[in-house]
């Protein structure tokens, strides 16, 4: 039997918000470079976010911006957690859903800027490289209502310098894949968290999956073209001129020289990759 989908129109964040790079991860030549798990780490990152969260089986935990659904299956599958998935793009929900045979999960249309949940619905969030494309402190207040008190906000993200990697200008399928586009600046998480009604409890380092998910991505790029080149396809055509697909067909130099210029922002410290559980405190 297949997961029920319900589709709840959904209302724009300032800028378009997570609509944006949801439409882009539409695309399924997306999934071809990135990989279905739509964040630095994978589903390796999110096995640790979920045993760090001390979440129990059974408790309801909502998956904020869930792309194709891979940490939102891996949670109800692996830890028994029932989940509540929400993505702004329907084409993105849909195509997690259709992946989704019976079990814990119910995917939802809708922006993080307003839930269509409850106050105090859910023992825990998880967002994935998620925050990083929001009006943040609109949404973390929203992430905040909708959790119990003592909840947890299990999160990843990126945190970058200033123009930390400017050859990932006009490429932004990579720049969405590596949490890059709107990265939090240093030392902005824990007075956001604390504004909106939490408390950072734990922050953990994961700079290493930058430099996995680049390192899958340059040689995805290039076995990409080779394989259009050998059927005849054109993958400008097949990106379907959805914005930021461009990095698909990027020449093999230039994607290395891309590769080559996040990799010396992670070795100048200029570009980190984070987790960290925080916890709605009792009173806002």
């Amino acid at each position: 039997m297949t997961e029920h989908v319900e589709w709840l129109e959904p209302t724009r964040a300032p800028g378009g918000g997570l609509a944006c790079c949801s439409g882009l991860y539409a695309n399924p030549l997306a999934e071809l470079l990135i990989g279905e798990s739509l964040h630095p780490g994978g589903l390796a990152s999110t096995r640790r976010l979920l045993r760090a969260s001390g979440l129990a089986p059974g408790a309801r935990i909502l998956d904020a911006g869930c792309g194709l659904g891979a940490s939102a299956r891996l949670a109800a599958d692996e830890f028994g957690l029932t989940v509540d998935a929400v993505d702004a793009s329907a084409e993105t929900i849909g195509r997690a859903a259709a992946r989704t045979v019976a079990g814990r999960i119910r995917w939802q249309l809708a922006e993080l800027s307003r839930l269509p949940f409850d106050a105090s619905s859910f023992d825990g969030v998880i967002a994935e490289c998620v925050l990083s494309t929001t009006e943040r402190p609109g949404v973390l207040r929203e992430l905040a209502r909708v959790l119990v008190p003592g909840g947890a906000l299990v999160m990843s993200d990126v945190e970058a310098e200033a123009d930390a990697v400017p050859a990932l200008a006009g490429h932004g399928l990579l720049g969405v894949a590596l949490c890059v586009t709107g990265a939090w600046g240093p030392d902005e998480l824990e007075a956001s968290l604390t504004d909106a009604g939490f408390r950072l409890e734990h922050r953990w380092d994961l700079t290493a999956s930058i430099l996995e998910l680049v390192d899958r991505a340059e040689s995805r790029i290039g076995l990409a073209r080779i394989a259009a080149r050998d059927m005849g396809l054109d993958l400008a055509v097949l990106a379907g001129g959805v914005a930021g697909a461009s990095t698909l067909t990027l020449a093999p130099e230039r994607a290395r020289e891309v590769a080559d210029d996040v990799r010396a922002a992670v070795q100048k410290g200029h570009l980190r990759y984070f987790g960290s559980i925080a916890v709605r405190t009792a009173t806002r």
